[in-house]
């Protein structure tokens, strides 16, 4: 079954390889059959409809109680994957590079990323790690950060709960909003891949927006505040949100246009003087991301303004993004559609995807989607308002239209199921990964170590750690694609004492295998390390004893 499915989607409709996952196949099966259910039996409609009946008649506090008792079931089954993920050795780089930020934000310095050699300010300017380093100093470890996405994640699924029972007249719809979005596939696939601070913005920016609708002022400020301080990429959507709210809620309009000017006025703070203050670049790090618009952001937003026909097509057409922007609304039935005054917010974060040629982010992968999401689930609520009261209008005895409803809904949640990450859970030999976690238990908390780079979030709690060169000849790694005009990596000043290297025997090619034991024996003959252990693959080496005699010295 495995074999055809992957023949039909790869050879047929040109998509990704099926991989058989137990509990995504049972969801989609079980809406397959809720479907067939009420497509053949009047008793299955009934049923259906007799739960949004219920659902409409709880009171208040009860529809309170149910939004929060599934935020943290969904916040539980996503720690449940990041633990898996974790001991599967299936976080790598930005998992490590977070954890060790978060460390430092516990031990000193401040921001700073042993694993680039540098600050984190001068990457991404993200004050919110403060808030971050809170939680990580009772329990010092990765799993941390990975819960704490979790928890703000169930906290977005709660958000948008609250604001379908305010937009909608049907209190029932809330529970398929709250399913739309704890399937939502894009969702998944920024908290798939490790941890980040932009998925935080997801549940900031819903429950801004629960503030906004509720009218309550001092949260929606306290929010906006909090929101600015998570990445550079929040301030422009936050200050779309003030035009909007400045246009089309009158209430709103002083706070909207203070919203706009105070996002406007940070970011450009924020791009021309904090991240170059902080950079040894003295500019913006991830800037080839967008050199197709310009040498630099001065002269993209030139070219922009002057161009707009160019600059249309490099959003939407050069490479096909008009697709992704119709994968993206896919999953929510395209309701924002419904809801065009709402649907303009998400302009902003979508164009400053589309606008990349990082086909990362123009494809809205991994977690570059996070700041459009909680604008697409906002017109989403928006949009399902409108369409339930189309529904509603339609005669009461037309039972063909609403077994049609309730099978599409069902068919979108399965769509939806199916087009999630897999999370790689299960993809890692059990024997490798219990081997990484004993042999890395070896190198001394204090000890600097460089690593291979699937190891490095087991290694994060230290100051000096790097991932291991690539080649032989190079003992430590700062990943110099990130320089800019020819920059050079400051040297550290330090020497590992320990060497952690390896590959998963039955996972990796001859020619990468030969490529590692030519990295040991360069490592041993040259340097003089000593391979003090070696199981299921996983090499630790130790420095000579001059290197741990300097060491001792300093």
């Amino acid at each position: 079954m495995t074999d055809l499915l992957t023949y039909l989607n790869v050879d047929l409709l040109g998509l990704k390889p099926f991989h058989l996952n137990v509990f995504k196949t049972g969801i989609i099966a079980l809406c397959l059959a809720l479907g067939v259910w009420v497509l053949a039996s009047e008793g299955g409609l009934r049923h259906m409809s007799g739960l949004l009946a219920r659902l409409d008649r709880l009171s208040l506090p009860r529809h309170r109680l149910l939004a929060w008792s599934l935020g943290a079931l969904f916040a539980s089954f996503l720690i449940q994957l990041g633990v898996r993920q974790y001991f599967e050795l299936q976080t790598v780089w930005d998992m490590a590079a977070h954890a060790n930020v978060a460390w430092h934000m516990v031990h000193g310095p401040w921001f700073f990323l042993s694993l680039d050699n540098r600050s984190l300010l001068g990457e991404h300017f993200s004050p919110v790690m403060l808030l971050v380093g809170l939680p990580y100093r009772v329990v010092e470890h990765p799993l941390t950060l990975l819960v704490i996405q979790s928890l703000s994640l169930g906290l977005g699924a709660v958000a948008v709960y609250y604001l379908t029972l305010l937009k909608c007249e049907r209190k029932g719809i809330a529970l398929l909003m709250i399913v739309l979005y704890m399937v939502n596939p894009y969702l998944h696939h920024c908290n798939a891949h490790d941890f980040h601070r932009v998925p935080l913005a997801i549940p900031t920016l819903l429950w801004l927006l629960v503030s906004i609708e509720s009218n309550r002022l001092i949260p929606a400020i306290a929010l906006s505040l909090l929101a600015l301080s998570i990445e550079e990429s929040i301030p422009p959507p936050l200050a779309g949100l003030g035009l909007f709210l400045a246009v089309f809620r009158p209430h709103w309009r002083a706070f909207g246009i203070s919203l706009a000017a105070l996002s406007t006025g940070y970011f450009f703070l924020v791009t021309k003087v904090l991240l170059p203050m902080f950079s040894p670049e003295q500019g913006l790090v991830f800037w080839e991301k967008y050199a197709n618009l310009g040498a630099n952001f001065n002269e993209a937003l030139l070219s922009i303004l002057l161009n707009p026909a160019w600059a249309f097509w490099e959003a939407l057409g050069r490479h096909n993004q008009f697709l992704y922007l119709l994968y993206f609304l896919i999953p929510v039935a395209f309701l924002p559609l419904l809801a065009w005054r709402e649907a303009c917010l998400l302009a902003v974060p979508l164009l400053i995807m589309f606008l990349s040629q990082y086909d990362g982010q123009y494809k809205l992968g991994f977690h570059y989607s996070a700041p459009a999401l909680p604008f697409l689930f906002y017109s989403t609520v928006y949009g399902m308002a409108r369409a339930s009261n189309y529904v509603d209008a339609w005669e009461t005895d037309s039972v063909a239209r609403r077994k049609a409803v309730c099978v599409a809904a069902l068919f979108l949640v399965a769509l939806d199921v199916y087009r999630c990450p897999g999370y790689d859970i299960g993809k890692t030999d059990p024997q490798f990964a219990a081997a990484a976690f004993e042999i890395a238990q070896l190198v001394p908390a204090d000890a600097g170590v460089a690593t291979d780079l699937r190891f490095a979030p087991l290694l994060a709690n230290r100051h000096r750690i790097c991932v291991v060169g690539i080649n032989p000849g190079t003992l430590c790694e700062f990943f110099p694609w990130k320089s800019h005009g020819g920059f050079k990596r400051t040297d550290p000043g330090w020497v590992p004492e320990y060497v952690l290297i390896g590959k998963e025997l039955a996972a990796t090619t001859e020619q990468k295998l030969e490529h590692v034991r030519v990295y040991a024996e360069w490592l041993m003959a040259a340097l003089g390390y000593q391979e003090i252990r070696s199981k299921n693959g996983i090499r630790l080496f130790q420095a000579p004893s001059v290197v741990q005699d300097q060491r001792k010295g300093d």
